[in-house]
C-alpha cells in the first residue's frame, strides 16, 4: 500500500483549490453538524466492532474481514467528514459509504495476517503516536482557525496551511487504522510526504473518480498505468532522472 510515495497503511490526499466558497466556510460548523454526529454514533459501533475484532486476532493471528469491511467504510467516511470540517475542501459530503463529488483520495487495503503480540498490546503501543498526534492536534486547531479567517477574506485556503493540515488528518487516520486493529503498520508523521498529487475516490471500492483527472486539479495528472481496484496505487510520475 502506497501513499504518494510513502509506508503508511492508509492512502488519504486532498486535491488543492483556490477558490472556495466564502459562505459555507462561515457557517462550516454548522453544515458539518449531521455528518458529525452520524460519524460519532458509527463509531461508538466501530469501536464495539473492534474488541470483537481483537479477540479474533490474539486468539487466531488473523483478521476478521468482515469486521474490518465495516470498520474500513467508517474511516473512508470519515475522511471525507474531516476534511471538509477542516476547511481543505469545501464539497458537503455524502453520508456513509456514498462517494460524490469531494476532492479527497482514500484507500485501505485488506491484509489478514495481524501480529498477536501487538494486537494484543495495543492500547499500550499507540500511546506514543497519541502524544504525538496531541501536539499536532493543537497545531492543527490553530491553523484552521486562521484559515477561517484567510478564506472568509481571500476565498482560498494558503498552501501551507493545507499541506499541513492534510498531513496530520493522514496521520490520524493512519493512527486510527492501527489503533482500531485494522493495520499493524505503525503510524508515522511525514512532515514531507506529497500533498494534492493524487486523484480522488476509494480506489478499494471503486467508487468515485480514481484513476480519471479530477475536475478539482489545477492540471492533468501526468498519464501513467492505472491501477486495478483492490490493488496499491502506482507511485506518481517524477522528473527523469
Amino acid at each position: 500500500m502506497t501513499n504518494g510515495g510513502s509506508g503508511q497503511a492508509v492512502t488519504f490526499d486532498v486535491q488543492y483549490r483556490e477558490g472556495l466558497n466564502r459562505l459555507t466556510t462561515f457557517f462550516r460548523y454548522f453544515t458539518v453538524l449531521p455528518h458529525s454526529i452520524v460519524l460519532g454514533l458509527w463509531g461508538y459501533a466501530v469501536q464495539f466492532a473492534t474488541i470483537g475484532q481483537w479477540f479474533v486476532t490474539v486468539f487466531t493471528g488473523k483478521r476478521s474481514r468482515g469486521i474490518w469491511e465495516f470498520q474500513r467504510s467508517w474511516l473512508a467516511y470519515a475522511s471525507r467528514v474531516n476534511s471538509y470540517a477542516y476547511l481543505t475542501h469545501d464539497v458537503w459530503p455524502r453520508f456513509g459509504g456514498g462517494w460524490g463529488d469531494e476532492p479527497v483520495a482514500f484507500d485501505h487495503g485488506y491484509v489478514e495476517p495481524a501480529n498477536r503480540l501487538t494486537s494484543a498490546l495495543r492500547i499500550i503501543w499507540v500511546i506514543p503516536a497519541l502524544l504525538i498526534l496531541l501536539v499536532l492536534g493543537i497545531g492543527l486547531a490553530v491553523v484552521v482557525l486562521i484559515s477561517w479567517f484567510a478564506i472568509l477574506f481571500t476565498g482560498r485556503m494558503p498552501r501551507g496551511m493545507f499541506d499541513f493540515a492534510v498531513r496530520v488528518h493522514r496521520f490520524s487516520l493512519n493512527l486510527t487504522a492501527y489503533e482500531f486493529l485494522m493495520t499493524d503498520t505503525y503510524p508515522r508523521y511525514e512532515g514531507s510526504s506529497p500533498v494534492s498529487t493524487l486523484p480522488p475516490g476509494d480506489h478499494g471500492s471503486g467508487r468515485g473518480t480514481y484513476g480519471q483527472v479530477s475536475q478539482w486539479a489545477s492540471s492533468p495528472p501526468p498519464p501513467g498505468p492505472a491501477a486495478a481496484p483492490g490493488q496499491p496505487l502506482p507511485p506518481p510520475s517524477g522528473p527523469p532522472a
